[in-house]
């Protein structure tokens, strides 16, 4: 137990240098971290002191050596029971998929996997063993943690170049400002009773207020991405079962604007946002650290794991759908905004593209104690901000108007403090200085009972319809527009404000020109649901003037819905029956005009890989 115990700081530098290198190898966007590395040995050493156990007894049966060889052997031994069990997640977890489905585990695959992996941690450990018989074993030791220590503090794989196009003179600075999980129905902007968002209207005053927009999706990652690349989710590929898109295929407004001379950056509140998608191709600077940095490391994976287990036996275990360890997998606006803020004013030069995503309303609904005692109201029933996932929540409850208003006053709550989060970032950008454009929009609503719905997992209209306010470059008047727009108009608009070319794969269109048209033909768009664990639980929504087409399912199962949102504006209401031949009609235009990019609801339904999948979890898109 001596030697173990002599050994166990040396297997924990080892390991968390090991780990700390993975972490950069697969997230090489953010750099050398010293915490990360500081981090990731306080963890290991904890891992280690656990192993010290299982190492002993196998000590006491097996080693028979003394004095140098029997050190190594002793510190071998503390080494594979440490790493031992993270190496056999790492390869065991490769082969789950989200929402915890193990189906993948039943081939002889993963096994085969698991066992070359814990093999060749055998022979690493037993080389080293057999090269602590020619050396001292000091000076193997001393050599191990100088290599781990330079490898934990000091090395970093090259990221990309901050280098790009000469400085684009005289091009204004573009800032798109995304308001995760927000509903127009629920701002004051857009007529809602109670002041949510006083200071989004002093800027909606010198702004083009858009009446009618809608989100690309439902969800996150691909709502982002249809803001980004200026097309449908369909066509850029991504949905909740493949977390991946390839920037060849869908190239980025970011890169775009890098390749004109504008330095870009990112700085996002969600781990659902996270870099390895696909979602931060193009920008320069990617910040989208919303955890610890030690959250990034296979050691934690593990931890992760047993955590999510363990929340299956209930509280306290559960606490609230979000039992993991100083992880939640978002982090608040403050921080956000406070380092997209620094690096706007960083002395470069060049015009700066920004996307801040600000998750601050997302899911659990929890207003610091000064806004819940200004925005709710007295309740004694048994929701909180964490609804069902809250570990108060009585089994088989059902949802009353008292208990929807509750938690419709938690979110009015947290709106409000974000408008005021908003407003102080905004004041520090002198925007009366006439050289930046602000476009806020959103990439998903929210439901509070409307319908039987909650959350986002369906395409109901306070679930899509969003907020989109444009105000340009200078002072001018505002007004408000009643043209249809979505988030695949975000590129356009963008590239149109920085007068440079509309690619012609986009999508979408200059919401500036949609502003400024006379009224004419009603422009279509879609809201593509095809983020369900289930692929034939795609949800479609074609909408036309007043009329909104739903088709839900795929095949033979499909069936449709028509909504008018005129008398029904929540689109609760199927006037389908009522309505056949505009059914038949409305039909047919989804099919053409999903075929201009040959849409398939089925293909690429594989799963590639999940980079955010503990971030669904944690944040309840795949279940607990």
């Amino acid at each position: 137990m001596r030697r173990a115990l002599a050994a166990l700081p040396l297997v924990a530098l080892v390991a968390a240098a090991l780990d700390t290198l993975l972490v950069r190898l697969r997230l090489p966007h953010r750099g050398a971290d010293p915490a990360l590395f500081l981090q990731a040995c306080l963890l290991w050493l904890a891992l280690a002191l656990l192993a010290l156990l299982p190492s002993y007894w196998w000590l006491r049966r097996r080693a028979r050596t003394h004095g140098e060889a029997g050190a190594a052997y002793a510190a071998a031994s503390l080494a594979f029971f440490t790493l031992a069990p993270v190496v056999a997640h790492w390869r065991l977890d490769a082969f789950s998929s989200l929402g915890g489905d193990l189906a993948g585990l039943r081939s002889l695959r993963p096994w085969a996997e698991l066992l070359l992996a814990v093999g060749l941690l055998l022979l690493a450990l037993a080389g080293l063993c057999q090269a602590a018989a020619r050396l001292r074993t000091t000076r193997l030791g001393a050599g191990l943690a100088l290599c781990a220590l330079a490898l934990g503090f000091a090395w970093a794989p090259p990221g990309e170049s901050s280098e790009g196009s000469p400085a684009a003179s005289g091009k204004p600075n573009l800032l798109l400002l995304v308001w995760d999980t927000t509903r127009a129905q629920s701002l004051s902007l857009y007529g809602y009773d109670r002041k949510t968002t006083p200071n989004l209207e002093r800027l909606a005053a010198e702004s083009i207020v858009f009446e009618e927009a809608r989100s690309p999706s439902r969800y996150t990652l691909t709502s982002h991405l249809s803001m980004l690349t200026g097309v449908y989710p369909s066509d850029h590929g991504a949905r909740m079962t493949r977390q991946r898109v390839s920037p060849g295929r869908t190239p980025s407004v970011a890169a775009t604007l890098r390749a004109h001379g504008y330095r870009t950056a990112a700085f996002v509140g969600t781990g659902v946002l996270s870099a390895p998608t696909g979602v931060g191709f193009g920008f320069e600077r990617y910040d989208d650290q919303v955890d610890p940095p030690v959250c990034d490391t296979r050691a934690w994976a593990l931890v992760h794991d047993l955590q999510s287990l363990a929340a299956r036996l209930g509280p306290p275990f559960s606490r609230n759908g979000q039992p993991h360890w100083i992880q939640d997998f978002f982090r608040p606006a403050e921080q956000v905004l406070a380092r997209a803020a620094a690096w706007i004013d960083n002395g470069d030069p060049r015009p700066w593209f920004v996307m801040v995503n600000l998750y601050d309303v997302h899911w659990p609904y929890r207003p610091d104690p000064q806004r819940q005692r200004e925005w709710v109201e007295p309740y004694d029933g048994p929701i909180d901000g964490f609804h069902e996932r809250s570990d108060r929540y009585p089994r088989g409850h059902r949802m009353t108007p008292r208990d929807d208003q509750h938690l419709l006053q938690l979110y009015d709550a947290e709106m409000a403090a974000l408008d005021q989060q908003v407003d102080r970032f905004l004041g520090g950008l002198d925007l009366e200085r006439g050289d930046t454009a602000v476009l806020m929009c959103s990439d998903h609503g929210e439901a509070f009972g409307e319908g039987g719905e909650y959350e986002h997992g369906d395409i109901l209209e306070p679930q899509v319809r969003i907020p989109f306010v444009l105000r340009l470059p200078g002072a001018t008047s505002g007004r408000r527009v009643p043209a249809v727009v979505s988030g695949v108009d975000v590129a356009p608009t963008l590239l149109s404000i920085a007068g440079l070319e509309i690619p012609p794969r986009y999508t979408g269109v200059d919401a500036l020109e949609l502003a400024d048209a006379p009224p004419g033909e009603p422009r279509r768009i879609l809201v593509e649901d095809r983020d369900q664990m289930d692929i034939d639980d795609v949800r479609l929504a074609l909408y036309e003037g007043p009329w909104k087409l739903v088709r839900r399912g795929l095949g033979q199962r499909q069936r449709f819905e028509l909504f008018d949102l005129r008398s029904d504006p929540l689109g609760l209401k199927d006037v389908s029956a009522a309505e056949p031949e505009l059914l038949e009609r409305l039909k047919l235009e989804l099919e053409v005009f999903r075929a201009r990019w040959n849409a398939d609801d089925v293909k690429d339904q594989q799963g590639t890989g999940f980079p955010n999948q503990d971030a669904l979890q944690g944040l309840g898109y795949t279940g607990q």
